[in-house]
């Protein structure tokens, strides 16, 4: 519990797991996380992307610690690698930040069409891999005092983003939320503490092509600030999740979407 601003949001040397660090979201996560003094583990399939992600870090901020794990998050076993290697090397966690994702988007009946295949990837990385990584990462953190788990789910999972068709992804982050809140409850005892962060549009260097053509309608229509978010934006609240700043805070659904679910 704070009892002053002095170091309220202070997370140096802290252990911190985040999932998907090679880019986008996660990789400006790893890169906030770093500035702020905490020591930084993260996933990813692509080496060498993890490899230029270490480089780049390691020349920005001289002597920080970082360490990538390769795992397709929908593997358990790959989960339970990545978790176990963190621990072999950093000895605890303290934070870990569920942000691995992808969505497939297409008309529901086009489902059937790969014989659900797309539906299955999409619950699979955004809502089954998220809950095998807490419940093992919780578990180390029940013997260890406690920690917090932020788990980056999307604006998608509070209301119906238009115009695409995205009911595999909506529906995986909608999961996402409310294991979010069950989570929180189940494991406070623990002092262990769960929220997420869901974004809404943000320059993550993922938009699928097919999907530059609504990058206007999403953002001058219907998002009130007329921007796209930027990580670093992402990057601080999760600061604050794993600061002792929100150590009161549990079973939140944070929504930084420059607006764009005030009316949608």
């Amino acid at each position: 519990m704070i009892t002053s601003m002095k170091n309220a949001y202070n997370v140096a040397g802290k252990n911190v797991l985040i999932t998907g660090g090679t880019q986008g979201l996660g990789k400006g996560m790893v890169d906030a996380f770093l500035e702020c003094g905490a020591r930084v583990g993260f996933t990813g399939r692509n080496t060498e992307k993890a490899q230029q992600v270490i480089e780049e870090m390691s020349q920005k901020y001289p002597g920080c610690f970082i360490k990538y794990y390769q795992a397709d998050q929908r593997k358990q076993e790959d989960c339970q690698n990545a978790v176990d290697g963190f621990v072999a090397d950093f000895g605890k966690i303290d934070t870990l930040v569920n942000n691995a994702g992808a969505g497939r988007g297409r008309d529901a009946f086009g489902f059937i069409d790969n014989n659900f295949e797309d539906w299955h990837y999409t619950l699979g990385l955004d809502l089954t891999a998220v809950f095998m990584m807490s419940c093992m990462c919780a578990k180390l953190m029940k013997d260890t005092g406690g920690g917090s788990i932020i788990n980056i789910t999307s604006n998608a999972g509070l209301v119906v983003n238009k115009p695409q068709n995205m009911v595999s992804y909506s529906t995986a982050k909608a999961g996402a939320n409310h294991m979010t809140r069950m989570l929180a409850w189940e494991w406070a005892p623990y002092k262990i503490r769960v929220n997420a962060i869901a974004p809404g549009y943000f320059k993550s260097g993922i938009t699928p092509p097919e999907a530059a053509h609504l990058e206007k309608l999403w953002i001058d229509e219907y998002t009130p600030t007329k921007r796209r978010g930027d990580p670093a934006e992402i990057g601080a609240l999760a600061i604050y999740l794993a600061a002792e700043a929100s150590e009161q805070m549990t079973g939140e659904i944070l929504c930084i979407d420059g607006g764009y679910s005030l009316a949608n």
